[in-house]
């Protein structure tokens, strides 16, 4: 068997995809599937990027209050699982987070039209309707940071099972996922010298994410940074010292656990049962 791996900068990361191509199928079938999986992903940016004002979370983000706007079956499945870990979190999982983000400068404010003086979450400053339509309670600065890189992988990785391929990996910048009976090892940046790695297990079709503050700040190694995860309690942003990895079923639910695991300092037992996830600490 050949692999078969490509890289390309995606969703303001690189993204590996690596696939075996087995004897049933042929190398350019592998090589269509490969770029079909880039292909879902950079239509994951297009459609929930807070950057580009054309994006579905663009357009929300500038619409007035009462307002209702249709957005792609792919961003409506993501919010509408935003807005249940925001439930099943006790409030801790939000996605209107945009205004502490873009006051620290980790988000531009040049998307404009912004007037979010007082935060709601995301359950209550918007409302999912049928036929995939979202009105606005309020004005939103909707940030899918949390949980839109992993559905990014997860759709990656179905666009390469359906065409055929049964082995392989997608790794968005550590938001990692793999498929078939092979293991990969998991290895992850250490935070007190973020240009170590240390392996943390070997993974079979699982996923793991690991949310840390290596690049969010400017403090020495072993002081506490500020991440780029909001306490929507107080509007601030999470200092930490450590990395905390989740590993999950899926890439988009191991994503999102760990902004909870470390907004509530632990993975709450019915989440690690539902998702059959664990936690990695460094």
């Amino acid at each position: 068997m050949s692999v078969v791996e490509r890289m390309r900068p995606l969703l303001g990361t690189f993204v590996t995809i690596r696939v075996e191509a087995t004897a049933d199928i042929t190398q350019a079938h592998v090589e269509s599937a490969v770029e079909c999986a880039f292909r879902a992903i950079s239509r994951v940016n297009r459609l929930m990027s807070f950057h580009r004002r054309s994006s579905d979370i663009g357009r929300l983000n500038r619409a007035r209050p009462g307002a209702c706007l249709r957005v792609h079956s792919w961003t409506y499945q993501v919010l509408r699982e935003a807005q249940r870990l925001w439930h099943w979190s006790g409030g801790a999982f939000d996605c209107n987070v945009g205004v502490p983000l873009m006051r620290s400068g980790l988000l531009p404010k040049a998307t404009g039209g912004y007037v979010c003086r007082r935060h709601r979450p995301c359950a209550a400053a918007i409302h999912l309707r049928h036929n995939r339509t979202v009105r606005l309670n309020t004005r939103v600065a909707l940030d899918l940071g949390g949980i839109a890189k992993g559905f990014a992988v997860d759709k990656a990785v179905e666009a390469l099972l359906s065409h055929g391929v049964k082995c392989g990996l997608v790794n968005a910048g550590g938001d990692l996922r793999v498929f078939g009976s092979d293991s990969q090892p998991v290895w992850v940046r250490r935070p007190e010298d973020p240009t170590r790695v240390q392996m943390i297990g070997a993974l079979t079709n699982g996923a793991v994410a690991t949310s840390a503050s290596y690049y969010t700040g400017t403090s020495r190694p072993g002081e506490a940074t500020a991440s780029a995860i909001v306490d929507t309690t107080c509007g601030r942003r999470v200092s930490m010292t450590s990395s905390v990895s989740v590993i999950a079923q899926t890439c988009m639910l191991a994503d999102a656990l760990t902004k909870i695991a470390i907004l509530k300092g632990r993975l709450p037992a019915h989440f690690a049962r539902h998702a059959h996830a664990r936690i990695v600490t460094l």
